[in-house]
């Protein structure tokens, strides 16, 4: 299935910066959907108003109505409590209608638990999925898994006249 996945490799280098914004983006092609998905990391010291502004330019850029956008990664931005940061970028997110769907702890640590790491989608285009955690031991942060079931691959079927 891998061999007939049709994708290009969107080159968003010159917008990354060290530690504030590192980002990385492909587009893949199901028949008659298209889906850009795009990886940011965002370092706990790195420069929030760039990680906005750089952000902002990238959806700019990439933004079409004919594509589903699915935006994941370590934001270091803790969803499970409100915040003037988490309150800036769901802003941002939802001039695309982009929306978090990490409900659950991403990082446990000592005595406290956060949701730093996140996936966006669009729910009123990808509304039927499912998602959950994926605790692996390899790292502080655990890993999300998101399962698109309204996302078919196969083609419509064919109507017949």
């Amino acid at each position: 299935m891998q061999e007939s996945l049709r994708y290009v490799k969107t080159d968003l280098e010159k917008y990354c910066k060290d530690k504030d914004f590192e980002v990385c983006a492909i587009k893949i092609h199901f028949n008659m959907k298209s889906a850009c998905i795009i990886a940011i990391y965002r370092a706990p010291t790195g420069n929030f108003d760039l990680f906005i502004s750089k952000l902002d330019t990238i959806l700019r850029k990439l933004y079409t109505v004919t594509t589903e956008y699915i935006i994941c990664g370590d934001i270091n931005i803790d969803y499970l409590v409100g915040s003037d940061r988490k309150s800036r970028l769901e802003a941002l997110l939802k001039t695309c209608n982009l929306t978090s769907v990490v409900n659950f702890p991403t990082r446990t640590h000592k005595h406290s638990v956060t949701a730093t790491n996140n996936i966006f989608i669009d729910v009123s285009k990808m509304g039927n999925y499912s998602i959950c955690p994926i605790i692996n031991g390899l790292s502080d942060h655990d890993a999300q898994s998101i399962k698109l079931h309204s996302f078919n691959q196969r083609p419509p079927p064919k109507s017949v006249c």
